[in-house]
Formats: structure tokens, C-alpha cells, sequence
């Protein structure tokens, strides 16, 4: 079945959507202070608390410094980490948890360069503008073969109403939703968006 990742906890009531809808990843945004949906780890260690085994926390970092992957790792027990924008060669050679390399299609030569390396685990393929809310242009990533096991995650503008499109053009192993199901005003996931892009998804599969 296509993996679901529901990004951008920020309360128990998120919590809660990601346990009721079998959801696979749940992310969280950590050490991003213009995200509003960015995370303290405290916050962090308590909501994780909370959620099913079977859902693989994400931490969900832009440029992650030594000491923030040591509290990633250490303290918050995160089971993945989303690496934006620069990844360096000591976060690269400290990291103990499967790394999963996040770029915009309009670089796509990150993926080249990382797409043999031993600790990624994976890709999220996002829009031009991460956190957005645009979808891009699907037709740039429908050839890509993730070798050695590695996954492959399609974001970037995805909604209940066109993650359809999304898995049946690409059938990718997974997709990434936050804005796309969260609540009018932002401030948490919308239980019904959430159940819906769920429905999607598993139709299709």
C-alpha cells in the first residue's frame, strides 16, 4: 500500500488523526522558528508519547546543526530524520537514524548526488517553494528509480482533492501532506481532511 506521512503535528488532537487513520509517519518541525507549526523538544518528547508504534515519527529540520541531530536523536528518540536544505559531512557521519533527503524538483541534481550515499534512506520530492502549499509539476520526478531499497515521498501541494492524481500517475511509496489537510486558520490538522486523504489514497491503491 502507498505510505502516508501527515506532516506538521503540533497538538494531541493531531496526534490523535494520525492514530485513528492508520497513518504511516507523522512529522515534526523542529529547530524552524518562522514555521508556525515549528516544535520545542519538550513539546515534541510529550506528543510522541502518545503515538501508535506503528507510526514512525519524523523530525522535519532545515539544515541541521551537530547539536540539534544529538537532540533529535538523544532525547527525542525520533525514528527519521527530513533533512532541507544543507546537510553537512559530520551531521552526515553522526546521524544514527535513516536520513530522508528533502529538495524542491527544481534542483534535481540533489538528487544525483545523494542517491547512492548508504544513509539515505530515502527522498521527499517537494514543490519549487517547500511548505508552499503549490503542487509541481509531477512529470519531473515519473522516471526516478530509488535504488537499494530506498523510498521515495511525493509532497508539495497535496489535498484529498488531488492525491489521487498524485498516486495514480506516479505510484510512489508514499505521499506528504501538511497544509493540505489542516485546518481554515492553521492551527491543527482538520480530522476530516485528514480521514478524506486517507480514503483517497487507499482507493487507489
Amino acid at each position: 500500500m502507498t505510505k502516508i506521512k501527515i506532516c506538521g503535528m503540533t497538538n494531541i488532537d493531531d496526534i490523535k488523526c494520525v492514530n485513528e487513520n492508520n497513518v504511516d509517519f507523522a512529522g515534526f518541525v523542529m529547530f524552524f522558528p518562522k514555521s508556525r507549526r515549528n516544535m520545542e523538544p519538550a513539546a515534541v518528547v510529550e506528543l510522541m508519547r502518545y503515538l501508535e508504534p506503528s507510526v514512525k515519527s519524523v523530525a522535519v529540520v532545515v539544515s541541521p546543526t551537530l547539536e540539534q541531530l544529538d537532540t533529535i536523536q538523544k532525547r527525542c528518540s525520533f525514528d527519521y530524520i527530513q533533512i532541507h536544505g544543507e546537510l553537512s559531512n559530520d551531521v552526515l557521519d553522526a546521524a544514527q537514524i535513516p536520513i530522508l533527503r528533502a529538495f524542491n524538483v527544481s534542483n534535481m541534481c540533489e538528487f544525483e548526488r545523494w542517491k547512492g550515499c548508504p544513509k539515505i534512506a530515502g527522498f521527499v520530492f517537494d514543490a519549487a517553494e517547500p511548505g508552499s502549499g503549490k503542487v509541481f509539476d509531477w512529470s519531473a520526478v515519473k522516471n526516478i528509480e530509488c535504488s537499494d531499497g530506498k523510498i521515495m515521498l511525493v509532497a508539495g501541494g497535496l489535498n484529498p482533492e488531488n492525491v489521487a492524481g498524485a498516486v495514480e500517475y506516479l505510484r510512489p511509496y508514499g505521499v506528504d501532506v501538511s497544509s493540505g489537510v489542516e485546518n481554515s486558520g492553521g492551527s491543527g490538522k482538520d480530522p476530516d481532511k485528514v480521514r478524506e486523504f486517507v480514503r483517497r489514497v487507499r482507493e487507489c491503491d
